[in-house]
């Protein structure tokens, strides 16, 4: 009896060792899964921050650039009219005017003030490129308000401090801006508290705390830098709810989730399947998207895009090619592109010398030469040259610049064109881009939509037309539908287009007829058919 007992409870401990070990397994692999990605989040928050720094910033510079390009006398009605006109045209100016010998001569919103002798305070920064700065600098108005001024050979503008930090974020996360020359806080936003994030600054982020995860991120071209905090998410916090629950609940729950954790599975590798057949037996089609000169109207070169057609349905190119990129079918995928691209565009090529295809190609081919040396065979004999086939990647494919530069200088010193594709979605920087040669920047579809409208984002495409002139490389706009979108991209000097407004994409067939019919009648691109 005794042993039959003792066969009965190593059964339930059996059991029970079966049933809760798992749980609590996957409850802590749960829980250090949910903390990566808070801290991924939290990492690309303030990258973000950083960016909102670095346009508030160039605001700051260009404000200062606009006054100092008149000619009128300091303090006179022209030049105040002309600080108001800044003012009015910066959105996060809130004064503008001049100074000297240490006191307030005059600005727009306070007016010629040089009778007062309003003594001014010695900058608490100067920098590398001559710029002063005061922080905390009390308003003339109210001493309640607080602003960063930034001068520069004897013109100043004021800043409100909350538009440094001011980053759209329904979480409503901290965000301190530091001064990393001086190991101080600039800017700090409501409900933040400045000695724990000077300190969480001070520790690159590394604190130590079971509520907050920190993370810091610095500007590339300038001395600023971001720390920001999010709450901390834990599931083991309330582990004997958890375990009470999963006891009462883990055989049928577990059943259930099986079933349909079956279920997902079989349909994910019966998709995954599906692509791997579509591209071994050619199933892929390539469809080609006008690139139009703005100023003339002319197709100059093509984008080569894949489509994907599985029992009758269209499969969205951003579900099947990030499935390609995770199962490593995506450098099959980009030679049966290239492949059908040439079989398609030879003879175009050959009778237009100057007509391109855009190539667009992953992360794994930036880091090796094989694709260059697959094209470089493929090129032989037929008649195209080099720079009419151009390599698109986006931004993520350079996050491992060294493998990355190597690559993309075979490929321009093959003679093709590097072209960086949805430029804007990661955060690039001017000090960034300066480090690869490239040739073109495209302008993403998110930030083209904004032009010429009062939206948040409508600063960002100035931002990017304006690092691309630095640069000296051609733009791309996406994403065009609207003839006022050409208006003001023409306007800031943007050379190239495509969207909707000139063609959507289209076979090879379909864009050799297109192009004819233009070339007979002369007509300007017309937008396309809903």
């Amino acid at each position: 009896m005794i042993k039959r007992t003792s066969l009965i409870s190593a059964y339930i401990a059996l059991g029970f060792a079966a049933t809760v070990l798992p749980v609590l397994i996957s409850i802590y692999i749960a829980n250090q899964d949910v903390a990566r990605r808070e801290q991924a989040d939290l990492r690309e928050y303030a990258a973000k921050a950083v960016i909102r720094t670095e346009l508030v910033t160039y605001q700051a510079f260009a404000a200062i650039e606009e006054l100092q390009a008149g000619h009128s006398e300091t303090c006179s009605p022209q030049y105040l009219q002309r600080a108001a006109h800044v003012i009015f045209s910066y959105r996060y100016v809130r004064d503008a005017g001049a100074l000297g010998a240490g006191r307030y001569l005059c600005s727009a919103v306070f007016g010629d003030v040089r009778t007062q002798n309003v003594v001014l305070p010695p900058p608490r920064w100067r920098s590398n490129d001559g710029y002063l700065y005061w922080f905390e600098q009390k308003n003339l108005l109210s001493a309640a308000r607080e602003d960063i001024q930034v001068a520069h050979n004897g013109e100043y503008v004021s800043i409100d401090p909350q538009s440094y930090v001011d980053v759209i974020d329904p979480a409503g996360r901290p965000i301190a801006m530091i001064n990393t020359d001086l190991n101080s806080i600039v800017a700090l936003s409501t409900g933040a508290d400045a000695e724990d994030m000077l300190d969480a600054w001070k520790r690159a982020g590394r604190v130590d705390s079971n509520e907050w995860n920190y993370a810091v991120a610095r500007s590339s071209t300038r001395s600023l830098g971001v720390v920001v905090k999010g709450r901390r998410t834990s599931l083991l916090r309330d582990w004997p709810g958890l375990l009470t629950m999963w006891l009462s609940m883990g055989v049928s729950m577990g059943a259930v989730f099986g079933w349909f954790a079956f279920k997902r599975i079989s349909r994910e590798v019966s998709f995954q399947a599906s692509l791997e057949w579509a591209i071994s037996h050619k199933a892929v089609d390539v469809v080609y998207q006008p690139i139009v000169s703005l100023a003339t109207n002319e197709c100059v070169g093509v984008e080569a895009l894949s489509r994907w057609n599985l029992n009758g349905r269209e499969i969205s190119p951003n579900i099947f090619v990030a499935l390609a990129e995770q199962h490593r079918l995506i450098q099959s995928l980009t030679d049966l592109v290239l492949d059908k691209a040439l079989d398609d565009m030879t003879e175009l090529l050959r009778s237009r010398p100057s007509f391109y295809v855009s190539i667009n190609v992953s992360g794994d081919d930036l880091c090796t030469p094989r694709f260059l040396d697959r094209m470089t065979a493929k090129l032989a004999g037929t008649g195209i040259r080099p720079a009419q086939i151009r390599i698109e990647a986006t931004e993520r494919c350079f996050l491992s610049a060294d493998a990355t530069r190597q690559t993309l200088a075979a490929f321009r010193d093959a003679g093709h064109p590097i072209c960086i594709d949805d430029f804007g979605t990661g955060y690039s920087s001017l000090a960034y881009l300066q480090t690869f040669r490239i040739d073109v920047l495209k302008i993403d579809k998110s930030f083209v939509d904004t032009v010429a409208q009062d939206a948040a984002s409508s600063i960002v495409a100035p931002h990017i037309i304006d690092m691309a002139h630095e640069l000296g490389v051609e733009i791309v706009a996406e994403g065009i539908e609207r003839t006022e979108q050409v208006e003001y991209l023409v306007g800031r000097g943007v050379q190239y287009g495509q969207g909707w407004l000139f063609a959507k994409a289209m076979r090879g067939e379909e864009l050799v007829a297109w192009l004819e019919a233009r070339r007979t009648s002369h007509a300007p691109a017309q937008p396309a058919i809903q």
